[in-house]
């Protein structure tokens, strides 16, 4: 069974690696550009794990989670935050949302293949 995966960050370049990585690892991936869209793109497509970064225009990654554990359709979803904001309290907070796991960016690919596998084995 593929897993799918929604990713979210503000900054294209990223976005782009980090899907074109998912992808070669045989993931299927959309990708939001904020909180906004990815509510938005949470309408239709129901992926096994989100990816987020928290700041973002419009809404960051704090809303973002506090609107998915708030949904009881989506609050099975495992969230796993991407940043380069990793501050102890960004991550305190960010565990306190709701979120299954926080990464400091730029990080391993190797670090984030074996947090998304760990994530995507208690489905």
């Amino acid at each position: 069974m593929m897993h799918k995966i929604l990713l979210i960050d503000d900054t294209p370049d990223v976005l782009e690696n980090l899907k074109e990585l998912l992808l070669m690892e045989g993931y299927a991936v959309v990708t939001a550009l904020n909180g906004d869209e990815a509510l938005r793109a949470l309408l239709d497509y129901r992926p096994d794990l989100i990816i987020t970064d928290l700041r973002m225009p419009r809404m960051d990654g704090f809303a973002l989670l506090q609107a998915v554990k708030a949904d009881p359709a989506l609050k099975a979803i495992p969230v796993l935050v991407f940043s380069a904001n990793a501050t102890p309290e960004n991550e305190d907070k960010s565990l306190q949302l709701g979120a299954a796991g926080f990464l400091k960016k730029p990080c391993n690919t190797d670090v984030m293949l074996a947090s998304i596998q760990t994530l995507l084995q208690t489905l």
